[in-house]
């Protein structure tokens, strides 16, 4: 019998889609004020990877990146403008579906692959104030010292190649429900998120903000997602191809950067009842104590008295 051939699609993403994921993500959430400007202010801009661009060796299933033909394959960058840092992030995600709506296998991967400085928020200089412009200096020059933001800004200016990106996420799943077998293998870099926060998202506390918003984006195709089902969005049929893998990618990614966050908590604590010295915990009020004793023994200023004479 000849081999059967897979055939592979290749979905199509729009900017809409995105922006309708941010949207539904603040709806859904009610971050607080600041946070919310600050995700609505965000400029997205996607860009799908050229057909002829898309590593042929994903779909034919010889690269490690997935060990069997690809049924669906979505690959594209995605760059996001906050306020004074724009960041490009490729993403990728190849799946093939199994004989059951559950079974099948995902690969997914976020990659950190640029960042600049945004010199001026509008084309048209005239357009933005004088003291808008002294402010977008002042910050920029912050955050350029700033270490986090400095290492994704590094990656514009070295020289390129395959290995100078950061990862942010990256997922493996599989599952055969008829032979009962189920591999999960995920990580999350806390650092980048934390990178991504600082620069794009600063008004949050925690790097898994930022993670949580990243992955209700349409680059991960969950099934039921908001944006998937979105009405108001002008995409093609296979746009809208999605996979309960997904799903299951999402849950564990968010699981791994919730085990981090709880680990940084649990060091912070750690430091925060670390005692340097015996005395550590003694010598403030030791200090307050021989403060007032001196202040009290001090001798306070008389009025001469006039000598008789």
């Amino acid at each position: 019998m000849p081999p059967t051939t897979t055939t592979t699609t290749i979905s199509s993403l729009t900017t809409d889609l995105f922006y309708d994921a941010v949207k539904n993500y603040i709806d859904y959430n009610k971050p607080d004020p600041i946070a919310k400007r600050q995700l609505e202010n965000w400029k997205l801009d996607w860009k799908n990877t050229d057909r002829k661009k898309i590593d042929a060796s994903i779909v034919s299933g010889e690269n490690s990146f997935i060990d069997c033909p690809a049924t669906n394959v979505i690959q594209g960058t995605l760059e996001i403008c906050g306020d004074y840092v724009a960041v490009t992030i490729k993403m990728k995600c190849v799946w093939t579906n199994g004989k059951k709506k559950e079974d099948g296998r995902l690969s997914y991967q976020m990659d950190v692959v640029s960042a600049k400085f945004i010199e001026r928020k509008n084309d048209n200089e005239e357009e933005e104030g004088k003291a808008e412009r002294k402010i977008r200096k002042k910050m920029i020059s912050r955050f350029s010292q700033d270490s986090y933001i400095s290492k994704i800004i590094a990656l514009s200016t070295e020289e390129k190649s395959n290995n100078n990106v950061l990862c942010l996420a990256q997922a493996s799943i599989y599952v055969n429900t008829d032979k009962f077998e189920l591999e999960e293998r995920v990580d999350v870099s806390d650092t980048v998120a934390e990178t991504l926060r600082r620069a794009l998202w600063s008004s949050t506390k925690s790097p898994l903000d930022i993670v949580d918003m990243i992955l209700v984006l349409p680059s991960l195709p969950c099934h039921n997602s908001a944006a998937a089902n979105s009405s108001s969005s002008t995409t093609t049929s296979s746009s809208t191809c999605t996979t309960r893998l997904a799903n299951r990618a999402k849950l564990r990614l968010l699981e791994d950067a919730m085990l981090d966050e709880c680990e940084k908590e649990g060091e912070d604590q750690l430091i925060d009842d670390l005692s340097i010295s015996p005395n550590a915990t003694t010598s403030p009020d030791k200090y307050e104590e021989g403060k007032e004793e001196s202040t009290t023994s001090s001798n306070p200023k008389r009025k001469k008295k006039k000598s008789k004479k």
